[in-house]
Protein backbone atom coordinates (compact mmCIF):
# COMPACT_ATOMS: atom_id res chain seq x y z
CA UNK A 1 0.00 0.00 0.00
CA UNK A 2 3.27 2.39 -0.40
CA UNK A 3 3.54 5.14 2.14
CA UNK A 4 0.45 5.01 3.91
CA UNK A 5 0.81 1.58 5.15
CA UNK A 6 2.17 2.74 8.20
CA UNK A 7 -0.50 4.55 9.16
CA UNK A 8 -3.20 2.31 9.06
CA UNK A 9 -4.21 0.33 12.24
CA UNK A 10 -3.02 -3.11 11.97
CA UNK A 11 -5.99 -5.32 13.69
CA UNK A 12 -7.98 -2.98 11.52
CA UNK A 13 -6.09 -4.02 8.14
CA UNK A 14 -6.49 -8.01 9.27
CA UNK A 15 -10.38 -7.63 10.21
CA UNK A 16 -12.51 -9.62 7.65
CA UNK A 17 -15.59 -7.39 6.12
CA UNK A 18 -19.14 -8.80 6.98
CA UNK A 19 -20.25 -9.91 3.60
CA UNK A 20 -22.82 -13.37 4.09
CA UNK A 21 -24.43 -12.51 0.42
CA UNK A 22 -21.55 -11.17 -1.89
CA UNK A 23 -21.37 -15.04 -4.21
CA UNK A 24 -25.14 -13.99 -4.61
CA UNK A 25 -24.72 -10.64 -6.13
CA UNK A 26 -25.40 -11.39 -9.58
CA UNK A 27 -28.64 -13.55 -8.50
CA UNK A 28 -29.77 -10.55 -7.12
CA UNK A 29 -29.71 -8.93 -10.75
CA UNK A 30 -32.72 -10.96 -11.27
CA UNK A 31 -34.33 -11.26 -7.77
CA UNK A 32 -38.00 -11.01 -8.69
CA UNK A 33 -37.25 -14.69 -10.25
CA UNK A 34 -36.14 -16.34 -6.99
CA UNK A 35 -37.94 -17.18 -3.76
CA UNK A 36 -35.27 -15.70 -0.83
CA UNK A 37 -34.89 -17.31 2.14
CA UNK A 38 -32.08 -16.75 2.98
CA UNK A 39 -31.52 -13.40 4.66
CA UNK A 40 -34.82 -13.99 7.61
CA UNK A 41 -36.45 -10.68 5.31
CA UNK A 42 -40.23 -10.14 6.22
CA UNK A 43 -42.14 -12.14 2.74
CA UNK A 44 -45.29 -9.40 3.03
CA UNK A 45 -43.52 -6.52 2.58
CA UNK A 46 -43.89 -3.13 4.64
CA UNK A 47 -47.39 -2.00 6.06
CA UNK A 48 -49.25 0.22 3.24
CA UNK A 49 -49.44 2.65 6.00
CA UNK A 50 -45.89 2.60 5.98
CA UNK A 51 -45.54 3.44 2.66
CA UNK A 52 -47.72 6.15 3.00
CA UNK A 53 -45.93 7.80 5.83
CA UNK A 54 -42.71 7.55 3.80
CA UNK A 55 -44.54 9.50 0.31
CA UNK A 56 -45.65 12.28 2.96
CA UNK A 57 -42.91 12.71 4.39
CA UNK A 58 -40.38 13.16 1.11
CA UNK A 59 -41.37 16.85 0.65
CA UNK A 60 -38.91 17.53 3.62
CA UNK A 61 -36.38 15.05 2.89
CA UNK A 62 -34.02 17.89 2.04
CA UNK A 63 -34.33 18.63 6.00
CA UNK A 64 -32.29 17.00 8.86
CA UNK A 65 -34.17 14.98 11.17
CA UNK A 66 -35.29 15.92 14.32
CA UNK A 67 -32.18 14.76 16.68
CA UNK A 68 -34.01 14.25 19.89
CA UNK A 69 -36.51 12.10 17.78
CA UNK A 70 -38.93 12.87 20.11
CA UNK A 71 -42.03 11.17 17.78
CA UNK A 72 -40.22 8.15 17.30
CA UNK A 73 -39.14 7.20 21.01
CA UNK A 74 -42.31 8.09 22.26
CA UNK A 75 -44.14 5.84 20.01
CA UNK A 76 -41.04 3.46 20.90
CA UNK A 77 -41.91 4.12 24.77
CA UNK A 78 -45.78 3.11 24.06
CA UNK A 79 -44.60 -0.43 22.07
CA UNK A 80 -41.66 -0.89 24.83
CA UNK A 81 -43.44 0.27 28.28
CA UNK A 82 -39.95 2.09 28.26
CA UNK A 83 -39.43 6.25 28.39
CA UNK A 84 -37.49 7.85 26.25
CA UNK A 85 -34.72 8.38 29.21
CA UNK A 86 -33.65 4.12 28.24
CA UNK A 87 -33.90 4.52 24.42
CA UNK A 88 -30.99 4.80 21.97
CA UNK A 89 -31.72 4.53 18.38
CA UNK A 90 -29.51 3.98 15.47
CA UNK A 91 -28.85 2.98 12.02
CA UNK A 92 -30.11 -0.95 12.18
CA UNK A 93 -29.35 -2.25 15.35
CA UNK A 94 -25.74 -3.67 13.68
CA UNK A 95 -24.55 -0.06 14.26
CA UNK A 96 -24.51 -0.67 18.13
CA UNK A 97 -21.58 -3.29 17.40
CA UNK A 98 -19.61 -0.48 16.59
CA UNK A 99 -21.14 1.80 18.91
CA UNK A 100 -20.89 -1.13 21.91
CA UNK A 101 -17.24 -1.94 21.24
CA UNK A 102 -16.08 1.97 20.41
CA UNK A 103 -17.65 2.94 23.58
CA UNK A 104 -16.23 -0.21 25.62
CA UNK A 105 -13.50 -1.95 24.52
CA UNK A 106 -9.94 -0.75 24.46
CA UNK A 107 -7.07 -2.76 21.98
CA UNK A 108 -6.67 -5.90 24.39
CA UNK A 109 -9.68 -6.25 25.91
CA UNK A 110 -12.50 -9.12 25.72
CA UNK A 111 -15.42 -10.00 24.64
CA UNK A 112 -17.39 -13.38 26.04
CA UNK A 113 -19.42 -15.01 22.99
CA UNK A 114 -21.61 -18.31 23.22
CA UNK A 115 -21.50 -19.68 20.05
CA UNK A 116 -23.83 -20.83 17.99
CA UNK A 117 -24.24 -17.00 17.74
CA UNK A 118 -24.49 -14.47 15.37
CA UNK A 119 -20.97 -13.61 13.26
CA UNK A 120 -20.98 -9.75 12.30
CA UNK A 121 -20.70 -9.34 16.59
CA UNK A 122 -17.06 -11.26 16.53
CA UNK A 123 -16.06 -9.21 12.81
CA UNK A 124 -16.83 -6.49 14.33
CA UNK A 125 -14.61 -6.66 17.16
CA UNK A 126 -11.66 -6.92 14.99
CA UNK A 127 -11.52 -2.96 14.34
CA UNK A 128 -11.37 -1.91 18.19
CA UNK A 129 -8.43 -4.85 18.55
CA UNK A 130 -10.50 -6.18 21.21
CA UNK A 131 -10.34 -9.95 21.71
CA UNK A 132 -12.90 -12.91 21.41
CA UNK A 133 -13.39 -15.65 24.15
CA UNK A 134 -15.54 -18.38 24.02
CA UNK A 135 -18.02 -20.35 26.17
CA UNK A 136 -19.82 -22.91 23.35
CA UNK A 137 -22.57 -24.71 23.91
CA UNK A 138 -21.51 -28.43 23.22
CA UNK A 139 -23.66 -30.45 20.11
CA UNK A 140 -25.58 -32.44 19.05
CA UNK A 141 -28.42 -30.30 21.05
CA UNK A 142 -26.80 -26.97 21.74
CA UNK A 143 -28.36 -26.36 24.89
CA UNK A 144 -27.33 -23.43 27.02
CA UNK A 145 -24.76 -23.46 29.89
CA UNK A 146 -24.28 -20.89 32.02
CA UNK A 147 -22.35 -22.16 34.36
CA UNK A 148 -19.53 -22.70 31.61
CA UNK A 149 -20.00 -18.85 30.82
CA UNK A 150 -19.77 -17.73 33.82
CA UNK A 151 -16.37 -19.60 34.51
CA UNK A 152 -15.05 -18.27 30.91
CA UNK A 153 -14.80 -14.53 32.22
CA UNK A 154 -11.48 -13.12 32.94
CA UNK A 155 -10.08 -9.96 34.48
CA UNK A 156 -10.12 -9.02 30.79
CA UNK A 157 -13.93 -9.55 29.82
CA UNK A 158 -15.67 -6.16 29.39
CA UNK A 159 -18.33 -7.52 27.66
CA UNK A 160 -20.45 -10.50 26.97
CA UNK A 161 -22.68 -10.80 23.75
CA UNK A 162 -26.02 -13.21 23.58
CA UNK A 163 -28.93 -13.57 21.03
CA UNK A 164 -32.02 -14.64 22.13
CA UNK A 165 -33.93 -15.66 20.00
CA UNK A 166 -30.65 -17.54 19.27
CA UNK A 167 -29.43 -16.59 15.49
CA UNK A 168 -29.01 -19.34 13.88
CA UNK A 169 -30.25 -22.36 16.72
CA UNK A 170 -33.85 -20.16 17.36
CA UNK A 171 -34.18 -20.60 20.48
CA UNK A 172 -34.76 -18.23 24.15
CA UNK A 173 -32.37 -17.81 26.37
CA UNK A 174 -33.40 -18.90 30.16
CA UNK A 175 -33.72 -16.36 32.08
CA UNK A 176 -31.85 -17.59 35.55
CA UNK A 177 -29.12 -18.33 33.21
CA UNK A 178 -28.74 -14.98 32.16
CA UNK A 179 -28.84 -13.42 35.22
CA UNK A 180 -26.08 -15.41 35.92
CA UNK A 181 -23.88 -13.37 33.75
CA UNK A 182 -25.62 -9.63 34.89
CA UNK A 183 -24.41 -10.54 38.20
CA UNK A 184 -21.01 -10.18 37.43
CA UNK A 185 -19.02 -6.78 37.06
CA UNK A 186 -19.67 -6.67 33.30
CA UNK A 187 -21.46 -5.36 30.21
CA UNK A 188 -24.43 -7.84 28.91
CA UNK A 189 -25.85 -7.42 25.70
CA UNK A 190 -29.01 -9.19 24.60
CA UNK A 191 -30.11 -8.99 21.20
CA UNK A 192 -33.34 -9.08 20.89
CA UNK A 193 -33.93 -9.11 17.18
CA UNK A 194 -36.53 -11.66 16.49
CA UNK A 195 -38.53 -11.30 19.24
CA UNK A 196 -41.82 -10.32 18.31
CA UNK A 197 -41.73 -14.25 17.14
CA UNK A 198 -41.08 -15.40 20.62
CA UNK A 199 -42.96 -16.33 23.54
CA UNK A 200 -40.74 -14.23 26.08
CA UNK A 201 -38.45 -11.13 26.30
CA UNK A 202 -35.72 -10.60 28.71
CA UNK A 203 -36.44 -6.79 28.53
CA UNK A 204 -38.29 -5.75 31.60
CA UNK A 205 -34.48 -6.83 33.55
CA UNK A 206 -33.21 -4.09 32.57
CA UNK A 207 -35.21 -2.39 35.31
CA UNK A 208 -33.22 -4.92 37.51
CA UNK A 209 -29.92 -4.68 36.25
CA UNK A 210 -27.85 -1.41 35.30
CA UNK A 211 -25.35 -3.27 33.16
CA UNK A 212 -27.99 -4.65 30.44
CA UNK A 213 -28.64 -3.49 27.29
CA UNK A 214 -30.95 -5.10 25.05
CA UNK A 215 -31.19 -4.14 21.08
CA UNK A 216 -33.55 -4.71 18.75
CA UNK A 217 -34.42 -3.78 15.24
CA UNK A 218 -37.26 -3.27 12.62
CA UNK A 219 -35.82 -5.41 10.14
CA UNK A 220 -37.86 -8.50 11.09
CA UNK A 221 -41.05 -8.35 11.99
CA UNK A 222 -41.71 -4.05 10.33
CA UNK A 223 -39.56 -5.65 7.47
CA UNK A 224 -36.96 -2.17 7.54
CA UNK A 225 -34.03 -4.49 5.97
CA UNK A 226 -33.92 -1.60 3.92
CA UNK A 227 -34.70 1.43 5.41
CA UNK A 228 -32.67 0.48 8.68
CA UNK A 229 -33.77 0.78 12.36
CA UNK A 230 -32.42 -0.28 15.07
CA UNK A 231 -32.83 0.77 19.21
CA UNK A 232 -31.37 -0.67 22.67
CA UNK A 233 -32.98 -0.51 25.85
CA UNK A 234 -31.29 0.05 29.29
CA UNK A 235 -30.61 2.13 32.00
CA UNK A 236 -30.81 6.05 31.54
CA UNK A 237 -26.86 6.32 32.72
CA UNK A 238 -26.10 4.04 29.61
CA UNK A 239 -28.51 5.44 27.25
CA UNK A 240 -26.82 8.80 27.68
CA UNK A 241 -23.06 7.51 27.35
CA UNK A 242 -24.06 5.33 24.20
CA UNK A 243 -25.59 8.42 22.52
CA UNK A 244 -22.67 10.11 23.15
CA UNK A 245 -20.87 7.06 20.96
CA UNK A 246 -23.57 6.94 17.82
CA UNK A 247 -23.74 9.83 15.05
CA UNK A 248 -25.89 12.60 16.22
CA UNK A 249 -27.95 11.67 13.30
CA UNK A 250 -28.52 7.93 13.55
CA UNK A 251 -32.12 7.66 11.22
CA UNK A 252 -32.88 9.33 8.34
CA UNK A 253 -35.89 11.41 8.36
CA UNK A 254 -37.86 8.80 5.83
CA UNK A 255 -37.23 6.14 8.10
CA UNK A 256 -38.22 7.85 10.97
CA UNK A 257 -41.94 8.79 9.63
CA UNK A 258 -42.19 5.16 8.63
CA UNK A 259 -41.38 3.80 12.00
CA UNK A 260 -43.64 5.82 13.59
CA UNK A 261 -46.24 4.58 11.28
CA UNK A 262 -45.30 1.18 11.78
CA UNK A 263 -45.53 1.39 15.62
CA UNK A 264 -48.67 2.55 15.15
CA UNK A 265 -50.09 -0.03 13.06
CA UNK A 266 -51.30 -2.67 14.82
CA UNK A 267 -52.97 -4.49 12.97
CA UNK A 268 -50.66 -5.11 10.17
CA UNK A 269 -48.03 -6.40 13.52
CA UNK A 270 -50.78 -8.71 14.50
CA UNK A 271 -50.91 -9.86 11.00
CA UNK A 272 -47.30 -10.75 10.50
CA UNK A 273 -46.88 -12.46 13.57
CA UNK A 274 -49.65 -14.66 13.28
CA UNK A 275 -48.66 -15.35 9.74
CA UNK A 276 -44.85 -16.22 10.32
CA UNK A 277 -45.95 -18.26 13.61
CA UNK A 278 -48.22 -20.24 11.67
CA UNK A 279 -46.29 -20.46 8.01
CA UNK A 280 -42.94 -21.12 10.73
CA UNK A 281 -45.12 -24.22 12.27
CA UNK A 282 -45.76 -25.34 8.57
CA UNK A 283 -42.27 -25.54 7.70
CA UNK A 284 -41.22 -27.48 10.53
CA UNK A 285 -43.57 -29.65 10.42
CA UNK A 286 -42.60 -30.18 6.33
CA UNK A 287 -38.93 -30.31 7.20
CA UNK A 288 -39.72 -33.01 9.85
CA UNK A 289 -41.24 -35.54 7.48
CA UNK A 290 -38.12 -35.24 5.33
CA UNK A 291 -35.90 -38.34 5.77
CA UNK A 292 -32.38 -36.89 6.67
CA UNK A 293 -33.56 -33.37 7.83
CA UNK A 294 -33.33 -32.51 11.81
CA UNK A 295 -34.98 -29.28 12.75
CA UNK A 296 -34.39 -27.27 15.71
CA UNK A 297 -37.59 -25.80 17.19
CA UNK A 298 -38.05 -22.03 16.34
CA UNK A 299 -38.96 -19.02 18.27
CA UNK A 300 -37.71 -16.76 15.27
CA UNK A 301 -38.90 -15.85 11.58
CA UNK A 302 -36.74 -18.95 10.75
CA UNK A 303 -35.52 -22.62 10.48
CA UNK A 304 -31.92 -23.96 11.16
CA UNK A 305 -31.75 -27.54 9.90
CA UNK A 306 -28.94 -30.72 9.57
CA UNK A 307 -28.60 -32.55 6.88
CA UNK A 308 -27.89 -35.97 8.60
CA UNK A 309 -28.15 -37.97 5.78
CA UNK A 310 -24.94 -39.55 4.51
CA UNK A 311 -23.11 -38.39 1.53
CA UNK A 312 -25.33 -35.24 1.76
CA UNK A 313 -23.41 -31.73 1.81
CA UNK A 314 -25.22 -28.15 2.45
CA UNK A 315 -23.36 -26.76 -0.54
CA UNK A 316 -24.99 -29.13 -2.98
CA UNK A 317 -27.91 -28.95 -1.07
CA UNK A 318 -28.37 -25.08 -1.21
CA UNK A 319 -26.89 -25.06 -4.86
CA UNK A 320 -29.31 -27.61 -5.91
CA UNK A 321 -32.51 -25.20 -4.52
CA UNK A 322 -30.83 -22.35 -5.83
CA UNK A 323 -30.84 -24.26 -9.54
CA UNK A 324 -34.53 -24.61 -8.59
CA UNK A 325 -35.10 -20.68 -8.13
CA UNK A 326 -34.97 -20.72 -4.01
CA UNK A 327 -32.26 -19.32 -2.10
CA UNK A 328 -31.71 -20.74 1.87
CA UNK A 329 -28.45 -19.88 3.87
CA UNK A 330 -25.69 -22.37 3.55
CA UNK A 331 -24.88 -22.61 7.21
CA UNK A 332 -22.22 -25.22 7.76
CA UNK A 333 -18.87 -24.43 9.64
CA UNK A 334 -20.07 -21.07 10.95
CA UNK A 335 -21.48 -19.99 14.33
CA UNK A 336 -20.15 -23.13 16.08
CA UNK A 337 -21.96 -25.51 14.34
CA UNK A 338 -20.32 -29.01 13.56
CA UNK A 339 -22.08 -30.95 10.67
CA UNK A 340 -24.02 -30.01 7.34
CA UNK A 341 -26.71 -27.04 7.81
CA UNK A 342 -28.86 -24.84 6.02
CA UNK A 343 -31.06 -21.89 7.85
CA UNK A 344 -34.43 -21.66 5.99
CA UNK A 345 -36.42 -18.26 6.39
CA UNK A 346 -40.03 -18.62 6.83
CA UNK A 347 -41.67 -17.40 3.91
CA UNK A 348 -45.47 -17.31 2.75
CA UNK A 349 -46.75 -20.93 2.26
CA UNK A 350 -46.66 -21.25 -1.00
CA UNK A 351 -43.01 -20.32 -0.61
CA UNK A 352 -42.68 -22.82 2.22
CA UNK A 353 -44.03 -25.60 0.12
CA UNK A 354 -41.26 -24.54 -2.72
CA UNK A 355 -38.78 -25.31 -0.44
CA UNK A 356 -39.91 -28.41 1.25
CA UNK A 357 -40.70 -29.84 -2.29
CA UNK A 358 -36.88 -28.98 -3.14
CA UNK A 359 -35.07 -29.97 -0.20
CA UNK A 360 -36.91 -33.30 -1.02
CA UNK A 361 -35.54 -33.86 -3.67
CA UNK A 362 -32.14 -32.35 -3.46
CA UNK A 363 -31.25 -35.18 -0.72
CA UNK A 364 -33.54 -38.43 -2.04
Amino acid sequence: MGKISKLLKPYIQEAKPYSPTAHLRLLYAERPKYIRLQANELPFGISPKVKQAIIDALPEAHLYPDSSYYDVKQALAKYTGFDDTHLVLANGSTQFLDGLYYGFINPGDSVLFIPPDYGPYRIRLAICGGKAQFAPRPPPDYSWNFDKAVDAITPETKVVVVVSPNNPCGDCVPEAGLRQLLDRDILVVVDEAYYEFADSTLVHLVKKYENLIVTRTFAKVFGFAGLRLGYAITSPDLATYLSKVLHHFPVNRLTAAAAVAALADTEFLDYVRREIRANRTYLEQGLDRIDGVRSFPSQTNFVLSQLTKQGISSSDVTQKLQDEGILVRDYTGKAGLEGEFIRITVGTIEQNKAVIQGITTAIT
